[in-house]
């Protein structure tokens, strides 16, 4: 071969291996960058030891007695004397061996989002409250909606909203309580344990889905609501008509959280809609297959995201995900036919049969013909 020639090919070469090795240092920093979003939503929920720990079942389906107290969401405070278990907070690291993956056989997480406006500094309610079991053998994938109203029992004493659980167990246990009180309560109401949980704030919200450009909703109901609360404490009107749309956050989150044109039940199936919307949405653009460029979205949702998910749970779920397809996700919620109403202050309480029956269609103990009404 000529020297000229052989020079040609060694530049070629070269140049091809400068691009390979940029792209690799460019992927290396992307997923980098991306950990480093991760690690910083990883939170270790506080170790408090509740009833529910130990006796689910027991205390499931439980109508609480209706409050007397004048501050009816703020349990009683700390009591050791009285037998109130001690609080300790878990190391921040966690390990693979401590955090449920989907090597169990069902995998039950709880999604929480929060109405903190950017003024608020202290914890807020959680505004939207859904369970997702998984199956891992059979591949079958339920949601649950409870009602933000909904009147509990705390098993860590005291009753009130099932929407304040978070809130008042960071004010009584410190950082990391909310979510294991959260996680307590949720599991105590529908007897089931609950493995993991993610929290995220509707800022975050909104920006995931302008971070996909956008998700597609079929709305089934139109809807028109005249006093939208907004974050600075006004109000405005929204409407949205029958039939698909594309939403971007803001209008999504909208959707997600109006209420006046009906009652919470109707949002907790909008909120449903726009979960199916947005996971469905993943798919479209193949984020579960490929994960380049996936700092874009860890990056878009840091400082607005929790959760007790180790990288190995999310890697697993990312996987499992890939053949879910929206239309065969089952859907559920503890609606107006499920409730009976209780004396004031208190609100309303879960049917105890009814419960039961709505918990056993959604763990998959019992049919159903749920799958997206």
């Amino acid at each position: 071969m000529p020297l000229s020639r052989r020079r040609l090919v060694l530049s070629a070469v070269i140049f091809v291996s400068l691009i390979v090795v940029a792209t690799m240092l460019r992927l290396a920093y992307e997923w980098r960058q991306a950990l480093n979003d991760i690690d910083s939503m990883i939170v270790t929920p506080a170790v408090i030891s509740l009833p529910t720990d130990s006796s689910l079942s027991s205390d499931a389906a439980q109508i609480p007695p209706a409050a007397s107290q004048s501050s009816s969401d703020t349990p009683p405070q700390p009591d050791t004397a009285a037998g109130v278990p001690s609080v300790g907070v878990a190391p921040a690291a966690t390990s693979v061996e401590a955090t449920p993956s989907l090597r169990q056989a069902t995998l039950n997480i709880l999604l929480l989002g929060t109405d903190a406006r950017p003024s608020d500094t202290e914890p807020t309610r959680t505004d939207a409250i859904v369970v997702v079991r998984l199956d891992r053998d059979s591949g079958r994938v339920s949601m649950l909606s409870i009602p933000r109203d909904l009147w509990v029992s705390y098993p860590s004493g005291g009753e009130g909203r099932i929407n304040a659980a978070f809130a008042v167990g960071e004010k009584k246990y410190g950082p990391g309580g909310g979510a294991a009180l959260a996680k307590s309560t949720v599991g105590k109401l529908l007897g089931v344990q609950v493995d993991q949980f993610v929290l995220i704030n509707f800022q975050g919200f909104k920006t995931l889905i302008d971070r996909l450009d956008g998700i597609t909703v079929d709305v089934p109901d139109p809807i028109t609501d005249p006093a939208y609360p907004t974050d600075d404490y006004r109000t405005i009107s929204v409407s949205f008509s029958v039939g698909p749309q594309q939403m971007d956050g803001e209008h999504a989150l909208i959707y997600a959280r109006t209420r006046h044109a009906d009652s919470d039940f109707g949002r907790n199936q909008r909120q449903q809609l726009v979960l199916m919307a947005i996971f469905n949405r993943i798919r479209e653009r193949g984020l579960l297959q490929q994960l380049t460029s996936l700092d874009d979205y860890t990056g878009a949702l840091r400082g607005y995201v929790q959760t007790d998910m180790s990288r190995t749970t999310m890697l697993a779920l990312a996987g499992f995900a890939r053949n879910i397809h929206v239309e065969d996700v089952l859907r559920y919620a503890i609606d107006s036919t499920t409730i009976v109403d209780l004396r004031p202050p208190a609100t309303f309480a879960a049917e105890p049969r009814s419960l039961k029956k709505i918990v056993a269609q959604f763990t998959g103990e019992a049919t159903s013909t749920a799958g997206g009404e």
